[in-house]
């Protein structure tokens, strides 16, 4: 008991740290969870806490079809060793690895030796009509030392639960991970025996998608076929994917370090941002492309591949023009036979901001009117195609008033003389329809001296 109390304040000293992040795919347990019964085994549980060595649950009822590789599930085991598992309960963990045996249909967040008798940690489980989420929380290894412990979970979903992006059913995540190997697996320390498996096994004893196999701490990854990768680089990853496949092979992974996908920025401001997909299969590829609705001009993308994780980095420069709510969305496409896609999808938020967003009357209504706080002029309509307005709303005593415009290179496009009626107002018609679309800066002189800027949006 002194031993468990000891670990236990250890471990919330930790819970605190961690869930001071945003956008992570990882969901604290609450009220609303529930310990998972796990009284099938050799080594079952026993109530409340039902920790146990090897375990499963019975099979727990589900209130969706859960489909995987072409067959639809409606029960699922929860296995203590890190893994769903359907058509029988998996409560060992096996050193030969994928793929498993015949029959033995299962998702492996982590497949290892978790051994959660000593420990404060348990298995919970949350059902909803659509979705069921399982986490290990804070599960040790035997012979553990006290401030190892893992922390990870398995979504599943009926195909079209808005907690997975559209078209993915199953979502691994992890929190903090301290151990991959127990000492009954060759490990020393929760480290350096048989590597823990991340994947999927179809359970025809040939076919499986692995993610990674971990044998070490440290932030290296080199593959999902090479079991020497360093268990921390999974720390705060997720692999959201789809097994909703008629055949053998699954999509590639989406492998995002966070699930944050929804952007705001303001015109003329820049965004980077990047997706990630692992092929997880031997000899798999993925081509990545990305679109946008509506089409944004200042959209460029860079890619790299390594390791079977094919990465593509969106940079935005952010349009006047493009101003509204735009969604990119990245597909990865496999070299499979037929080809088998996954996508990612962002909504950028592009807002006026600044003087930009400033009306006649000073307020937010919109663009169609823009007018900077020194100009003494109106540019209307803005954004336009090339033809516009602008308007002044006084003159200075003395002197011409001249207009240059410029594009945003600098350079010099279009210039001219005003000379407004008796009364100092009057309307000016510019014509830039000759130019190329994009941003353009006005500015307007008293003799030498800058009178007024404003920016101009020619679509």
């Amino acid at each position: 008991m002194k031993l468990r109390l000891l670990c236990l304040l250890g471990v919330m000293s930790v819970w605190v740290n961690a869930f001071s992040q945003t956008c992570t795919c990882y969901v604290n347990v609450d009220s609303t969870y529930t310990i998972v019964p796990l009284t099938v085994g050799p080594n079952p549980g026993t109530p409340p806490l039902y920790q146990c060595g090897e375990c499963s649950s019975q099979p727990i009822p589900l209130p969706f079809s859960f489909c995987f590789y072409g067959k639809n599930y409606d029960t699922v085991y929860i296995n203590n060793k890190g893994t769903l598992s359907f058509g029988h309960p998996v409560y060992n963990f096996s050193s030969k690895g994928f793929p498993a045996g015949v029959d033995t249909m299962m998702l492996a967040p982590l497949w290892a030796s978790v051994y959660d008798s000593l420990t404060p940690g348990e298995v919970y489980y949350k059902m909803s009509p659509t979705h069921l989420i399982v986490q290990w929380n804070t599960v040790g290894y035997q012979s553990f030392d006290c401030d190892l412990y893992d922390n990870f979970q398995v979504v599943i979903t009926n195909g079209s639960d808005s907690i997975l992006p559209p078209g993915d059913n199953v979502s691994f995540c992890y929190w903090l991970m301290k151990w991959q190997s127990a000492d009954s697996s060759g490990g020393s320390g929760g480290f350096g025996g048989v590597p823990a498996d991340v994947g999927v096994n179809k359970g025809d004893g040939i076919h499986y998608a692995q993610f990674g196999m971990f044998r070490y701490h440290g932030y290296y990854y080199y593959g999902p076929y090479d079991s020497n990768s360093d268990l921390y680089w999974i720390d705060d990853r997720s692999f959201i994917f789809n097994t909703c496949v008629t055949g053998d092979n699954l999509p590639p992974i989406i492998m995002n370090p966070d699930s944050c996908h929804k952007f705001t920025v303001c015109a003329l401001d820049t965004l980077s941002f990047s997706s990630l997909f692992l092929c997880s299969e031997k000899r798999q590829r993925a081509t990545l492309t990305v679109s946008a609705s509506p089409p944004l001009s200042g959209l460029t993308t860079d890619t790299t591949s390594q390791y079977s994780i094919d990465s593509i980095t969106v940079h935005l420069i952010a349009a006047l023009a493009d101003t509204g709510v735009h969604i990119i969305t990245i597909t990865a496409t496999d070299n499979g036979s037929p080809p088998l896609t996954n996508e990612r999808q962002y909504t950028i938020t592009i807002n006026p901001c600044g003087d930009t967003a400033k009306s006649d009357t000073g307020k937010g209504a919109g663009i169609n009117k823009l007018r900077a706080d020194n100009a003494g002029f109106t540019i209307y309509p803005n954004p336009n195609k090339g033809k516009f307005t602008i308007t002044l709303s006084h003159r200075t005593a003395g002197g011409s008033q001249t207009i240059e415009v410029y594009n945003v290179l600098g350079e010099k496009v279009n210039f001219g003389t005003l000379d407004p009626p008796a009364g100092g107002q009057g309307d000016y018609e510019i014509d830039l329809s000759s130019q190329p679309k994009g941003i353009y800066f006005i500015k307007l002189f008293n003799d030498t001296a800058v009178f007024g800027t404003e920016k101009v949006v020619v679509q």
